[in-house]
């Protein structure tokens, strides 16, 4: 993957390759940083291991990413205020032994600090030892779990999947993007190797400018933004709160969201307001490289769903029992130190990823999600899918979020729901409602009304703290 570093720093070093908010780097600036903290990293006798990055918003993180990469090693992302017994599982499990931070910690390992040294080693050293086999990262997830599972992708699974997205789409260019998801996150690897890809330029916002939508607004034009490729939850406040009445986006081209399902009422809010923007609805997973499934979405939508659609180029994607099978070289090595039956092998060696999805073909043939396998209960003696009541209830007007759990112990389902608009006695109204919409062994036990939905550091539903509070009801 470094590669399309170098070939960028040939082309057109001049052009710019990341803004914070604090610096600008052109992509010569940045190969130039690149060889001298990799000559640094191989000066310490470091040869394919794992190096722990405590990753804040700013440009030094991709630096470092890069850095690791060219020295041929690999790297592990978390987030810099990670609770102690969760890093330190990580770093058990992972054999770390040395790490890089911007905080002034200690860490029971050796820090990497960084100095002017000149450099010793060139590009061409360097890429003696490239090998597409190579691990390029480790991304933690805890998935349904609560335990951290970690996710090994090599440079294979990142060049097949900037290879068969910019095919898929090729009208993608030099884009200005704005990157939203946190760089422990795995989907933020979407925009970092897509703009080596592009010779695209990256911008990364400060975390709280998501926090206003009316300043995530201006972002996007103060910097001219072209491409976003961003959870749902993001888009549907700035819709929900009505900023695209009074400020829109002038320059943005592409939207692209995965991560979780947009609530088609706001989709179409964005869609009513500007639509000349070409929307993306995608599909993807922390145990494949990036997307394998997408759908254009180029009119108001009438249906209560929007498809994840059909493969990208170079991907089989098929229902197996209705569990979706990805076929591809997108598919991550596996989970470390774990025989996780997640991941198969095909007849001709090829990986697969049990997704542990379920989903049906519409009538153009495209894929349809209906549930997680972890949201699929059974109450009243019937088997239920819980993003069924989500889905339904979302589409009551005076719903903002909802999420469904399910207590298993008293076999209750509890619903949790925040609220666009006053209504009188909105627990005995949305049960009313529900009635009319779902069948009896459905209705939800229990109503929760709360200001917001919590929400986790990806900006999706914490799900796992709701169930937590499910003992408080």
């Amino acid at each position: 993957i470094i590669n399309l570093l170098y070939q960028n720093y040939l082309k057109h070093p001049h052009n710019l390759f990341l803004v914070d908010n604090n610096n600008k780097f052109t992509y010569e600036e940045i190969f130039n940083l690149v060889i001298k903290k990799a000559n640094q990293i191989k000066n310490m006798g470091l040869y394919k291991k794992p190096i722990l990055i405590k990753v804040n918003r700013s440009a030094s993180v991709i630096i470092d990413f890069l850095s690791i990469l060219l020295s041929n090693n690999y790297f592990i992302p978390v987030d810099e205020n990670i609770p102690f017994n969760k890093l330190e599982r990580i770093i058990e499990v992972s054999n770390i032994k040395y790490y890089i931070s911007y905080l002034d910690d200690d860490l029971p390992l050796n820090k990497i600090e960084y100095n002017d040294n000149q450099p010793k080693y060139s590009y061409q050293d360097f890429e003696k030892d490239f090998d597409i086999n190579n691990y390029s990262y480790i991304v933690f997830t805890s998935g349904s779990t609560g335990e951290a599972k970690g996710v090994i992708k090599n440079h294979e699974n990142i060049i097949s999947f900037v290879n068969n997205f910019v095919e898929t789409f090729p009208f993608l260019s030099q884009e200005r993007i704005a990157n939203q998801t946190p760089f422990y996150f795995d989907a933020s690897m979407k925009d970092i190797f897509l703009c080596l890809k592009l010779g695209a330029t990256l911008f990364i916002p400060n975390k709280n400018t998501f926090s206003l939508p009316l300043e995530t607004i201006k972002y996007l034009n103060e910097n001219k933004i072209t491409y976003i490729y961003w959870v749902p939850s993001i888009l549907a406040m700035i819709a929900k709160t009505k900023t695209l009445n009074y400020l829109k986006p002038e320059t943005l081209k592409y939207i692209y969201f995965v991560g979780e399902v947009f609530p088609v009422k706001y989709l179409n809010m964005w869609i009513n307001i500007l639509p000349n923007i070409r929307y993306f609805n995608t599909y993807g997973s922390s145990e494949v490289m990036g997307i394998c499934l997408y759908h254009e979405i180029n009119q108001i939508i009438e249906t209560d769903y929007i498809p994840l659609g059909k493969p990208l180029i170079n991907n089989e994607v098929y229902l197996n029992n209705e569990e979706i099978i990805i076929n591809s070289k997108q598919v991550a090595l596996g989970y470390l130190n774990s025989d996780n039956n997640a991941f198969t092998i095909d007849k001709n060696g090829n990986r697969e990823l049990h997704t542990g999805d379920y989903a049906y073909y519409d009538n153009n043939h495209d894929i349809v999600f209906t549930s997680r396998k972890d949201y699929q209960i059974k109450h009243l003696g019937y088997r239920i899918e819980l993003q069924e009541i989500e889905i339904s209830i979302s589409k009551l007007d005076y719903i903002d979020m909802c999420a469904a759990t399910y207590h298993k112990d008293s076999d209750r389902i509890i619903l949790y729901v925040s609220l666009n608009k006053e209504i009188d006695n909105p627990n005995k109204q949305i049960i009313a409602d529900a009635k009319k919409v779902l069948q009896f062994y459905m209705i939800p036990n229990k109503v929760i009304v709360l200001d917001k939905l919590p929400m986790n550091n990806n900006d999706k539903i914490d799900r796992a703290k709701l169930m937590r509070m499910n003992d408080e009801y």
